[in-house]
């Protein structure tokens, strides 16, 4: 996905939760056009960034996004503040069932 798609994306209402917001456009067509936000100031690690993303794309490949055609999904809360900004997994569990949850 282009990043002035993005722009515009970010710039329409979102769907929100505690941690996430998805920005989405539910035009038919054939591919899902997926963007990721996740900010290094929100998720320092970059280990914890890339698993956060791989959830992500891991729930657009399963299907389960619902009939969107185009899709940001953008963090809003930092990870890992009572662990010194490592994502540990009960968290990163708490975090994908949200994502699902608004998304599907």
């Amino acid at each position: 996905m282009k990043s002035a798609r993005i722009q515009a994306l970010l710039r329409t209402r979102s769907i929100s939760s505690e941690a996430w917001a998805v920005y989405a456009d539910s035009k038919e067509r054939g591919n899902l056009d997926l963007g990721l936000a996740i900010a290094k100031k929100l998720a320092k690690r970059a280990v914890d960034r890339n698993r956060l993303k791989r959830a992500a794309r891991e729930l657009a490949r399963k299907g389960t996004l619902g009939n969107f055609s185009e899709l940001v999904v953008r963090l809003k809360q930092p990870v890992g503040r009572s662990t010194h900004g490592r994502l540990r997994n009960f968290e990163y569990q708490q975090l994908k069932a949200q994502l699902q949850g608004l998304i599907s």
